[in-house]
């Protein structure tokens, strides 16, 4: 009657053996090693393909003084000057500077240290 009540008892414990848990934490850490490396450059891509679109933004901006000007008839709407000054320069966590050469705005778009954002980019804005 003993002999039966133990094996009754083994039947019914449940769990997993330690090899079982062994082999599972294995397998996990296969997939961690190589999805891991995939993952580790993709903040870097992301700031500065938002920076990239901070530029865009800036652009957006030029042309809008730009057109402003136009309407309004003010004295000059190609001084390339005038309408950077008249242009935001802050876009979120990016910071845009502006540098006229000729007739093409150089737009550059550098992340907030203080936001914990470094990306960075640049563009050219043409006046029309």
């Amino acid at each position: 009657m003993i002999l039966s009540s133990d094996k009754n008892r083994r039947r019914c414990q449940k769990g997993f053996t330690l090899i079982e848990l062994i082999a599972v934490i294995v397998i996990i850490g296969a997939i961690g090693a190589v999805a891991a490396p995939k993952f580790i450059g993709l903040k870097t891509d992301a700031e500065n393909r938002a920076a990239t679109q901070a530029v865009s933004e800036g652009k957006n901006r030029l042309t809008n003084q730009y057109a402003i000007r136009l309407m309004t008839s003010e004295s000059d709407a190609n001084d390339l000057a005038s309408i950077i000054a008249a242009v935001s320069t802050d876009a979120g966590d990016y910071k845009l500077s502006f540098a006229a050469a000729a007739s093409e705005v150089e737009i550059t778009a550098t992340g907030v240290q203080e936001r914990g954002v470094s990306g960075q980019a640049k563009g050219k804005w043409k006046s029309p």
